[in-house]
């Protein structure tokens, strides 16, 4: 019960502390105070401020004052308020206000700011403003107060007379009743002031007032740039960008936006800014995420021209567009509290500016929403499901515009277009021979010379040269597709054939605990090719025909490959605009080469026919140093289950793929030897790093899936071909005897034709000697088994399926027939500079030398002495250069100068420039006839 009076007490203590404090009814004599200012207006009235400063330059220093509002004639004021103000600006200052009531009832009240052009909020706390008397009488209103001048309390601002003290004036003689019951509304232009000055000596000087103009201007201006400028910089970029020049239009927006808001921002920062307030706090956050923003839009531009970068567009462009969206929606914020600034939603001022406002968001909301539903609905597309096995391409076709089927030569005129599904064979018979014809030969030659084109459909071609600027892919993009077909990066997005992918099986880790590869063998009889599979085991060839087939077929790409493929793709579905922006680019289509040894034309549903000079595009998967200088590149087409009719399915030994790269803005090419154990799905390829060698610098320092190759092939005539025979007297197609001289990475083509012949995958191969299994992943075999090589580990060592048992396991190669007649034999001389350079292949050719060592004899000679660094470098080492006499003796040791067929043997030379001529120069003078000597061209396999 002790506590209902302390409660009670209490009560009352707040309630005094929150109550006005009275206002003494008098006159107060200005006379007796020490200074006095007055400030007249054009209408009449006056507003005046009398003062003298009580105990100063102690700790009771006290501004003794009287605020006064005259006017002639006095029956003008009604409900009239005078104010005087301590601070620079309404948005930071402390008021005394002093208000007519009925009669001549006088209030004093101390009102702080809403750090806003609203009317300050009337402060009920403990006051430091003490009414000494008040009048209202013969049209004058007077009040008297008094104010220490450091209150030290934390709330009121204390007023320094040793410094100049901002003062503001502002008087309202006939207010209107605000919402709130009160005669105390916005007080006008003209009934307003400021002044400063030394409150102690007297001296208190009229400063210009801060302009309320400069902040409408400031405000609109940035309204403007934030609400209609920015939004349509964004609209444009998103759903204009099927339209030429559409990103000069957005950058230009976006750049205009920026010079107008440095000028804008110049305008008010000519004026008072206090930081403090959250707009200025949130308004310099703002104004320096937009040099970011701008600073990662400029980066985005540049790296759809630059590889650097590029190959981190794709964080710069998120993030940029991201951040966009965040500095929008922080502008909305800061524009409402812009405008709950200058014009407080409170008050009927500024209505107009609000109603304008929130008409902007809307408006933007309904144009934002309804264009990405009509965008949903009626221009982007969705992917479908992939078939592997029938491919559907879209084509675009003209439709007849007023019943005319004629086609109009000018393709870029507007017509009626529609989008249908198709799938579109390439035949002879021009579909429409008014443009251009093209061979992808003819094809490659104009893009040569300097033409953008592209295919799609498979049978169109496409002049992509006005879409250089505005690609919303960029540049790089448009000039790595340029004369590729285009079918599926254009209608499909990165991922689609998905689920069509299947990884290549890991291959079982070799282990250290087998027998010695090097097994005692019988010499064979018959070659593994030599002898029908169907002779051999007739009761079951259909079973193992079938399983070797499905080995062929059985895929080359590793999970990180594929994942490499996808990220190189940089595809996403185009909108149905896209499409038909591009059938208004068409100018040619593409026939059939006659000429080309594929010249076959693909069958309905059997896809694209092959032709080697139409440029694929491939994915760098692996980059990898073999031996200093020489790198071993992988590469894996883009989109491998599309394949061309009538496609080699390997590569044969002498064979050469192209690369075409744009380096430093110019198109070069370049030969190199593809590993026969790939295919044009996967391969690889060595690279020598040439001091200044243009390609080489550019290939090895590329990253896996950083971009796309495009390559075409093969090209070159087969050192060996097993479909076709030497003679027509014999089924043999590997001559008996050959010797190979290579001079540095000319050593590509011997080690084509090792794996070719000794090192076969998904091959047949004879077995020739029991074998039994010492382990229990081992296959046992019996003479006369089939067994088809799915990996090599170059150590003597494959693992492979016995054809006749289907069982899976390892076996030394020593227990079976090579491919070829087992009486061939085969010399390598290879010529060096460094001892380094000494190893390269030597895995291929180490595992050769293990499973068949009675037919490949190595011999390399190193320039400069050295030795090379590994001691299992297999062959004989020759510390020395390559002379003639070291060519001759090898020559004639290995070849039958009176060899009357020539089929039976054959010298292959292959080197750099010079090297090559050297050869020939050298084996004419032994007697050699130079009808059986082949040079491949050095810039085939370089």
């Amino acid at each position: 019960m002790r506590l209902v009076p302390l409660i009670c007490a209490l009560f009352a203590v707040v309630v005094q502390a929150a109550a006005d404090l009275p206002v003494p009814y008098g006159t107060p004599d200005v006379s007796a105070l020490d200074f006095h200012k007055s400030w007249d207006t054009r209408d009449g009235f006056v507003h005046s401020f009398h003062w003298s400063i009580e105990n100063a330059d102690s700790a009771n220093e006290t501004l003794h004052g009287v605020i006064q509002l005259s006017a002639t004639p006095p029956a003008t004021l009604r409900w009239s308020w005078v104010a005087l103000g301590f601070g620079r600006t309404m948005l930071d200052a402390e008021f005394v206000v002093c208000h007519q009531r009925k009669g001549q009832e006088i209030e004093l009240h101390e009102h702080m700011t809403y750090k806003a052009y609203k009317k300050p909020k009337h402060y009920y706390g403990n006051q430091v403003v003490i009414p000494a008397s008040g009048s209202f009488q013969d049209g004058v209103i007077s009040c008297e107060f008094r104010r220490k001048t450091a209150p030290n309390d934390g709330i009121h601002r204390s007023l320094k007379m040793r410094t100049f003290v901002d003062i503001l004036w502002a008087f309202n003689p006939t207010p209107d009743n605000d919402p709130e019951g009160i005669w105390f509304t916005y007080h006008g232009e003209n009934h307003r002031g400021a002044a400063a000055g030394d409150l102690l000596g007297g001296s208190l000087l009229p400063v210009p007032t801060k302009s309320f103009v400069a902040k409408q201007t400031h405000g609109f201006g940035m309204m403007a740039i934030w609400l209609v400028l920015f939004p349509s910089a964004i609209y444009w970029a998103r759903y204009w960008r099927s339209t030429q020049g559409w990103l000069f239009v957005h950058a230009t927006l976006q750049g205009g936006g920026l010079i107008a808001m440095v000028c804008f921002l110049i305008v008010i920062l000519n004026d008072y800014v206090k930081m403090s307030r959250p707009h200025a706090i949130l308004g310099s956050f703002i104004l320096g995420f937009i040099v970011l923003q701008a600073v990662l839009g400029i980066c985005n531009i540049l790296g759809l021209s630059y590889e650097s970068i590029n190959r981190v567009r794709n964080v710069i462009r998120g993030t940029h567009r991201y951040f966009g969206a965040t500095l929008m929606l922080a502008a909305i914020v800061q524009i409402a509290l812009g405008l709950e600034t200058i014009y407080p939603l409170s008050e009927s001022r500024g209505k107009f500016a609000w109603i304008i406002y929130f008409a902007l968001l809307a408006a933007w909301a309904v144009i934002f929403l309804g264009t990405e539903y009509y965008f949903h609905k009626n221009i982007r597309r969705k992917e479908t499901p992939f078939q592997s096995r029938k491919k559907e391409m879209m084509q675009v076709q003209y439709q007849p515009v007023n019943g005319s089927s004629k086609v109009d030569d000018k393709l870029d005129k507007k017509s009626d277009l529609t989008i249908v599904e198709t799938t579109v064979p390439m035949d002879h018979t021009m579909l429409r021979p008014s443009l251009r014809q093209f061979t992808w030969a003819s094809l490659n030659t104009a893009v040569q010379d300097g033409e953008l084109l592209v295919v799609a459909n498979g049978r169109y071609v496409y002049s992509i040269a006005k879409w250089l600027m505005s690609h919303p892919g960029g540049q790089l993009i448009l000039h790595a597709v340029n004369g590729t077909d285009i079918t599926n990066d254009y209608f499909h997005e990165a991922g689609f054939d998905a689920d069509e992918f299947t990884p290549k099986a890991p291959a079982p880790a070799q282990r250290t605990n087998r027998r010695q590869a090097a097994l005692q063998r019988r010499h064979a009889s018959k070659s593994s090719s030599g002898s029908d599979l169907a002779a051999s085991h007739p009761h079951s060839s259909f079973g193992q025909n079938t399983l070797l087939q499905e080995l062929k077929v059985a895929p080359l790409m590793a999970e990180k490959d594929w994942k490499l493929v996808v990220r190189s793709r940089r595809t996403h579905i185009h909108t149905r605009l896209a499409l038909q922006k591009l059938s208004t680019m068409i100018v040619g289509e593409l026939i059939p080469d006659e000429d080309s040894p594929y010249a076959d034309i693909a069958p309905p549903g059997a896809g694209l026919a092959f032709d080697p000079n139409e440029y694929r595009r491939y994915a760098l998967v692996d980059n990898t140093s073999v031996v200093p200088g020489v790198y071993k590149l992988r590469f894996c087409t883009l989109y491998p289950f599309d394949a061309r009719h009538n496609e080699p399915p390997a590569f044969l030994p002498g064979q050469a793929i192209e690369i075409c790269a744009r380096i430093n803005g110019k198109l070069v090419t370049r030969y190199y030897s593809p590993n026969v154990s790939g295919n044009l799905s996967v391969f690889d390829i060595s690279v020598k790093l040439y001091q200044g060698g243009t390609m080489s610098q550019f290939l090895v320092k590329q990253k896996a899936g950083d971009r796309q190759f495009k390559i075409r092939g093969p090209f070159g005539t087969p050192l060996v071909n097993p479909g076709r025979p030497l003679t027509l007297s014999t089924n043999e197609w590997v001559p008996r005897k050959i010797v190979f001289v290579a001079g540095g990475t000319g050593i590509t083509p011997f080690l084509q034709l090792l794996e070719f012949i000794f090192l076969p995958l998904h091959e047949p191969l004879r077995v020739q000697v029991h074998y039994s299994a010492d382990l229990e992943d081992e296959l046992s075999l019996r003479s006369g088994d089939r067994v088809a090589v799915k990996h090599h580990y170059n150590d003597g060592w494959a693992s492979g399926v016995n054809l006749r048992t289907g069982q899976e396991g390892a076996f030394p190669l020593s227990v079976t027939a090579p491919r070829c007649d087992p009486r061939c034999r085969i010399t390598l001389i290879h010529a060096v500079q460094t001892g380094s350079e000494g190893g390269l292949g030597n895995d291929i050719i180490e595992g050769c030398m293990l499973a068949y060592p009675d037919m490949v004899e190595i011999h390399r000679f190193i320039a400069d002495g050295s030795i090379p660094g590994s001691d299992n470098v297999a062959g004989q080492i020759h510390p020395l250069k390559l002379s003639s006499g070291d060519l001759d003796g090898i020559v004639r040791h290995r070849l039958d100068l009176e060899e009357p067929e020539a089929w039976m043997q054959k010298l292959v030379i292959c080197g750099p420039r010079g090297f090559d001529s050297w050869c020939v120069d050298m084996v004419s003078e032994i007697g050699l006839d130079v009808s059986g000597v082949v040079v491949l061209p050095s810039d085939r396999v370089v």
